[in-house]
């Protein structure tokens, strides 16, 4: 397996196309415009990114990601907080409401640094 960010999209639907172009740093893209709470972890499975609009991720699910590093939250999606510390995956959740796609795109190009240096 590459050592390039696997950033998925759990809930794409939230943003058009011109809101949110694909991020330009090296990684691989997923997306999907809904996901339901059953497709959860086969869509993270091997993801270091997720990113969620109103999905949900619970402990459960959290348990079985061995991969993920970070969840960017950008609207109201409930993520089990204490979970993701006891993994050591980092939370975000940028402060402009319904972020605008430009912030977004710029946060995950921050945040892929330690994945590319």
């Amino acid at each position: 397996m590459s050592g390039k960010e696997r950033v998925v999209f759990l809930d794409r639907a939230a943003f058009t196309a011109d809101d949110l172009p694909i991020p330009r740093f090296d990684h691989n893209w997923s997306e999907y415009p809904e996901t339901e709470p059953a497709d959860v972890v086969p869509r993270l499975f091997w993801a270091t990114t997720a990113i969620t609009h109103a999905c949900p991720i619970d402990a459960g699910m959290i348990g079985q990601l061995n991969k993920l590093k970070r969840i960017v939250v950008t609207g109201t999606a409930v993520v089990d907080k204490a979970a993701c510390e006891a993994r050591d995956i980092t939370v975000h959740r940028p402060s402009a409401a319904g972020v605008p796609g430009q912030i977004l795109i710029t946060l995950l190009e921050e945040l892929s640094g330690p994945f590319n240096s």
